[in-house]
């Protein structure tokens, strides 16, 4: 309760600081870093690169208490997993799995398409935004709503590239990446969209409540069980969007379609593309989620042979720059590099010999790595080592995953019987 009215407090004499200029003008200032998003693409696209703003010490302590009166208005918002406590992107995996899984099981199609948006946090309306805040009634977010109409309406920005500086420029839109506050305004900007295909009353629903969207920032994904439903979605999700100013990517929008389990239910084998922005969209077979390999079988397979390829590539760089270290040195290397593996307690449907050609290389990378001859004892190799085996790994991982999950405040878990 202190945190609830000091805060407000702080904006008010902020804005008394601000109107009569005795805020320093660093204040309003902050540094743009481009960074790579595919390393193995063109270096040379600018849109191959993510801005980051750097901010000061300064603005970093105010948004900081800003963060902390925020969250403790905010509602919680059960179909946005990102820039939640507690929540994760394997969460958001886990209850999309889920959600179709129950669906196929029952003797469903499922339809989805993931959706990518057109630099989503550049495309912020700043005005759009604050009359939304300005659209609560509360005293203290008016108060709010003014601080950061006057601070983002006086920022400015330069670029660092290579140690070179450029001169500062102002910008009219967009949210800083980097910035504290920017996740709550992002996703208090696109709010109304998620209502708008959560309240139509279309695509998937268990037990009364329907689960027809889920999103980690602005990864989206809609679900329906027919092909005219998910029609449907595309089209508010369409106008919502254009409500807000915001484009889709549609080189990067895929649909797949998923069958039932019991393959004599199946419907049709061939359906009509979707349409979204005039554009037409072809199915694929897999698409990477959140970092995550789904395919249209709804096996873990190829989510193996990711995390396989990804062992080798990061043995070998261990490999590489650490080969002369002590043993007690390239544990604690291992442990923290390697044996971080990605969502592997969301591996439910798989072959076996997936997961053995994945132990096997876990104990290659060993033998590599450590320098052990190659026909070791895998059980006094790891007993040496005090290193566990994967088997041991996977069990924790789903464990650690499991407890996460019940701590968890989401309607979603309760509603699929995930808590």
């Amino acid at each position: 309760m202190a945190g609830t009215v000091y805060v407000p407090i702080c904006v008010y004499y902020l804005m008394f600081f601000f109107k009569f200029g005795y805020v320093p003008s660093n204040f309003f200032l902050a540094a743009i870093v481009p960074l790579v998003k595919n390393k193995s693409g063109d270096l040379c696209d600018a849109n191959n690169y993510r801005a980051i703003a750097l901010s000061n010490a300064i603005s970093k302590i105010f948004e900081g208490l800003l963060c902390d009166y925020i969250e403790s208005i905010d509602d919680v918002d059960l179909y946005q997993f990102g820039f939640s406590r507690g929540l994760s992107t394997g969460m958001c995996s886990y209850a999309f799995k889920n959600t179709v899984n129950l669906y196929r099981q029952n003797g469903s199609h499922v339809f989805c398409c993931f959706i990518d948006f057109n630099k989503a946090f550049d495309s912020v309306d700043y005005w759009l935004l604050f009359c939304k805040l300005l659209d609560c009634n509360d005293t203290n977010e008016c108060y709010l709503t003014r601080l950061l109409a006057y601070w983002y309406s006086h920022q400015q920005m330069f670029i660092c590239w290579q140690n070179i500086q450029s001169e500062c420029f102002g910008i009219a839109n967009g949210v800083r990446q980097g910035s504290l506050l920017s996740p709550f305004l992002f996703r208090f900007y696109v709010r109304d969209l998620f209502k708008a295909v959560v309240s139509s009353g279309i695509g998937c629903c268990v037990a009364g409540t329907f689960i027809n969207i889920l999103a980690y920032a602005d990864d989206i994904v809609l679900m329906a069980p027919s092909w005219r439903g998910l029609q449907k979605l595309l089209g508010i999700l369409e106008e919502a969007s254009t409500a807000i100013g915001m484009t889709f990517n549609t080189k990067k929008t895929v649909c797949i379609i998923f069958n039932p389990c019991d393959k004599r239910k199946m419907v049709f084998s061939d359906f009509p593309q979707f349409v979204l922005a005039k554009c037409n969209f072809t199915f694929v077979s897999q698409f990477k989620y959140l970092g995550h390999i789904i395919e249209h079988s709804f096996s873990d397979d190829a989510d193996i042979f990711r995390e396989l390829k990804l062992l080798f590539a990061k043995t070998n760089l261990l490999i590489r720059r650490f080969a002369r270290c002590t043993s007690d040195a390239k544990v604690k290397l291992f442990r923290s590099f390697v044996l971080c593996f990605y969502d592997i307690a969301l591996w439910n449907n798989f072959q076996q010999a997936s997961l053995k050609k994945l132990v096997s290389g876990y104990v290659e990378s060993l033998k590599l790595f450590f320098g052990f001859p190659k026909y070791s004892s895998v059980t006094a190799m790891l007993m040496q080592l005090r290193l566990p085996s994967f088997d041991t790994v996977l069990h924790n991982a789903k464990v650690s995953f499991c407890v996460r999950l019940k701590c968890v405040k989401n309607g979603l878990f309760d509603v699929l019987g995930l808590h």
